[in-house]
């Protein structure tokens, strides 16, 4: 894996932790269910990077 795809991933995941513990008030207040805007706006971001990575195979 290159480095543009390394960074990505890690994006990526600090992305969603971040959406998850902000939604869910997860630490610091009463815990609440995900959001379905909230796992709409996850699923579109990996599927985003999903695509980045077949799109870079497909070239190489």
């Amino acid at each position: 894996m290159r480095k543009n795809e390394t960074i990505a991933i890690v994006a990526c995941i600090f992305l969603s932790l971040a959406v998850y513990v902000g939604s869910t008030g997860l630490g610091y207040t009463i815990f609440r269910p995900l959001r379905y805007y909230d796992v709409f706006s996850l699923v579109i971001a990996w599927l985003g990077f999903a695509f980045y990575l077949w799109r870079n195979r497909v070239k190489s």
